[in-house]
């Protein structure tokens, strides 16, 4: 009795590590998901908050994480765009409703605005390729730590 005791303890702490473990990978799973959408270059291509709160849904679905469109608030006022995703990891479920979850949560707020979010002027853009191309000689070595692979193309137009 003492041993079928014992292993339903360890069962038990074993299913609540797993679940400590899911809900943590859930919620970095939603993290970095908001943290992707809110780069320069991402939240660029969306307009509204709408669009950022369908890209969140759309994202985080596609890393695992079932979330609803009732779970994830995103509210644009006064240059600051807030994100809350609020959701629970079901531990315990009972003929297909959850007995026992975990409520997670992720709060972000953004400022909009500033020199990430405005088209560069083309010769801002001239001078940005001219500083970053890659220097290379008539031989082949280049001057940069770029791979030879990258610095191909250049390496042949100097040759020609």
């Amino acid at each position: 009795m003492r041993v079928f005791f014992w292993g339903l303890v360890a069962v038990a702490c074993f299913y609540a590590a797993y679940a400590v473990m899911m809900s943590a990978y859930q919620w970095f799973q939603v993290r970095s998901v908001i943290e992707d959408t809110l780069e320069p270059r991402n939240l660029s291509e969306l307009a509204t908050p709408a669009a950022v709160r369908t890209r969140i849904l759309r994202e985080a679905i596609s890393a695992g994480v079932p979330l609803e469109e009732r779970e994830v608030n995103v509210v644009s006022s006064r240059g600051v765009l807030a994100i809350h995703v609020a959701w629970t990891f079901p531990v315990i479920v009972y003929k297909g409703e959850s007995v026992l979850a975990v409520p997670l949560s992720v709060k972000k707020q953004h400022q909009l605005g500033g020199r990430a979010y405005f088209p560069a002027a083309p010769a801002l853009a001239s001078a940005m390729s001219f500083c970053t191309r890659a220097r290379s000689s008539a031989v082949g070595a280049t001057f940069t730590k770029r791979s030879h692979a990258r610095t191909a193309p250049a390496t042949s137009f100097l040759v020609s």
